[in-house]
């Protein structure tokens, strides 16, 4: 995965996150006549329903890395056709002249298997140069215009292919942010709208209220299980439970004989 700035705000796989909002949206559309008195309206849910809709269809890293790893073959191949031409143009002056005459050392290639990406591309037009200057001399190894000018376009081509590698890494970087941030965006209009789907049925509709549970079995909402060992010390006025699996938060209400007093 790509390195992001910005950390993802949920914990829902994306293809989860697009799957609940599409289910939302239709929970939502049935208890719209609940949902009105928190300006809930059939609208908010369309609105919702299409930044779904664009999330769901944002390209996939998978789809991100297939194209770094296109861009990488194409470059390598790119790579191996100008090396080929390289030693095809040594193989001409140590015809003429011999691996020892200063002819041969002018190419600059000693150690090519090593050069980095950098250098190997100016080596090349550096090459292609050098041998240009040759030509009358090496006309008897078969070294023609022809020849140069495909020299010249597979340095040209090379070099285009780095460019495109490069071109597909920070697109895969550049789509990583925009799918956080959407996804960012995403959820937290997810999660205002569940925050009010759980109030509106808190005390009403236990089933109605676990369509609006986000973190619920499989991580897909459902219903998260009751606390178990709930406890409370009168002496330090703490409460204490046991962890509940899947929840992100915990919401106690406290009351005096009955009447609601501040949440806690």
């Amino acid at each position: 995965m790509a390195t992001a700035n910005n950390p993802r705000n949920y914990n829902l796989s994306d293809s989860e996150l697009c799957m609940f909002t599409s289910n939302l949206c239709d929970t939502m559309t049935r208890d719209l006549s609940d949902l009105a008195a928190f300006g809930i309206t059939a609208l908010a849910v369309t609105n919702l329903n299409t930044l779904g809709d664009a999330f769901e269809v944002f390209p996939p890293d998978d789809s991100l890395i297939g194209d770094v790893m296109i861009a990488t073959q194409t470059k390598a191949a790119k790579l191996e056709a100008i090396k080929e031409l390289i030693r095809s143009m040594a193989l001409r002056v140590a015809m003429k002249w011999g691996e020892n005459s200063g002819q041969y050392r002018k190419l600059g290639i000693t150690g090519m298997n090593n050069f980095s990406e950098d250098k190997l591309l100016v080596t090349a037009r550096s090459v292609h140069t050098i041998m240009t200057g040759f030509l009358s001399d090496l006309a008897s190894t078969g070294l023609t215009t022809g020849l140069l000018t495909a020299f010249a376009t597979a340095n040209d081509d090379y070099e285009a292919a780095r460019n495109a590698q490069n071109t597909a890494i920070n697109e895969r970087d550049n789509k990583t942010e925009e799918r956080i941030a959407a996804g960012n965006a995403l959820y937290a209009k997810v999660s205002n709208y569940c925050d009010v789907g759980k109030r509106v049925f808190a005390s009403t509709n236990q089933a109605k209220y676990n369509d609006y549970v986000i973190y619920g079995a499989g991580g897909t909402g459902g219903a998260l299980t009751p606390p178990a060992n709930f406890a409370y010390n009168f002496s330090t006025n703490v409460f204490s439970w046991d962890v509940v699996t899947n929840a992100t938060s915990y919401q106690i209400e406290a009351s005096d004989n009955g009447t609601d007093c501040n949440g806690i």
